[in-house]
Formats: structure tokens, sequence, C-alpha cells
């Protein structure tokens, strides 16, 4: 199987456990969200995930996702073309879908569709157990 249709694939498998929040404000793009043993599930199985950590440097310094970049909501207009176009971008903060929802959707208005939150954040991931990288 190419790299394409295995990153296709995977796009179409996220998307279909992707989920919408933000119910309570049908004036703003719905946010799509991955729960964490889903993403952990993904990256398992080998398929290309970008985690980008919305936190403050401080926050990621201390801990995160294991291969996670850091970008900050102050920086993410200035920095997004440094993101990859493959495989999906997984955007989380801290412990909520808020913080990273600015950022998902600046994202999509600038074309990405490869973009969802990380529910819960980094408390959701450290909830589940899986590994955090320091």
């Amino acid at each position: 199987m190419t790299a394409l249709r295995r990153g296709g694939l995977a796009l179409l498998v996220v998307l279909a456990l992707a989920r919408t929040a933000g119910g309570g404000h049908p004036w703003t793009t719905p946010v799509l969200t991955i729960d964490a043993e889903s993403l952990r599930q993904l990256t398992q199985q080998g398929r290309p995930v970008l985690a980008v950590d919305v936190r403050p440097p401080e926050a990621f310094r201390a801990g995160r996702l294991p291969g996670a970049r850091s970008m900050p909501l102050t920086a993410l207009t200035a920095q997004q073309r440094e993101l990859s176009d493959g495989g999906l971008l997984v955007l989380y903060g801290a412990d909520s879908v808020d913080e990273a929802a600015a950022a998902f959707r600046y994202l999509r208005s600038v074309g990405r569709t490869n973009v969802v939150v990380l529910e819960g954040g980094f408390a959701a991931w450290r909830a589940g157990g899986f590994e955090v990288e320091r």
C-alpha cells in the first residue's frame, strides 16, 4: 500500500472517529475532536500524526505527548506553514477543547482540513496513563 493510500485511509479512520464539539456556539465553526484512546491507537498503528501543543512553552517543557511540536497560540499564524501537510494534525491544550479551538478554526480558515482537537487536552492524555515525553 502506498504512503498516500495509507495516509488517506488514516484520515478516513480519524474522520469516522471524530466528533463535533462546541455545539453551544452555533455562530462558530464546529470543532472536530478525537479522544485520547483513539489517538493512541492511531499512533500505535503507525499512522502519520503530528501532535501540536498550543500551551505556553513552559507547560510544553514540563511534559507533552510523544513527538509533539510546541506551537503556542501566539506563534501559530507565523509558524503554521511549518506544519506538515501530510497526516493528521492533532491540536491540544491543557485540559479542554477550548484552548485549542481557536487554533483549529484558524487552521481551517487557511485551508487545512486534516485537523482535529484532542478531547480533554493534555490532562486527558495523562489520565489515560499514556506515555508522556519530557
